[in-house]
């Protein structure tokens, strides 16, 4: 017998069919001992990599594009940015070459690395 009509003819209703008693989650949930799985730390650098190698036969390779910046960026807006990379990139220097100075073994990336965390959180 199907449950397609369960009040079948009549307006009082007088048959309903008994449902079925569905099963109690609860139960089943912690007869089932599932374990959470470890959370696995990754570094921002390798997620960014990550997605723009996905990205990467998505742009051809030979595509340029050029910017008309005196659209959109006066001369005083042009020479305080140059101003602020000019600064940022002097930072970046002194913060990098510190690094190497007091780790002598540290690598390049990792001394950039090093840089870039401090100059964020100056900012």
């Amino acid at each position: 017998m199907t449950n397609i009509n369960p009040i079948k003819f009549g307006v009082t209703g007088s048959y309903l069919p008994k449902k079925e008693e569905k099963q109690d989650l609860v139960k089943n949930s912690e007869k089932t001992n599932v374990q959470p799985q470890a959370k696995k730390s990754v570094d921002s650098n390798e997620v960014l990599g990550f997605l723009a190698a996905q990205n990467a036969d998505l742009v051809p390779a030979k595509t340029k594009k050029t910017v008309d910046v005196s659209k959109y960026v006066t001369p005083e807006q042009a020479e305080r940015i140059s101003g602020f990379i000019k600064g940022f990139e002097k930072d970046y220097d002194e913060i990098s070459e510190a690094a190497v100075n007091e780790f002598p073994d540290l690598t390049e990336s990792a001394a950039g690395s090093i840089a870039l965390a401090y100059i964020n959180a100056s900012y």
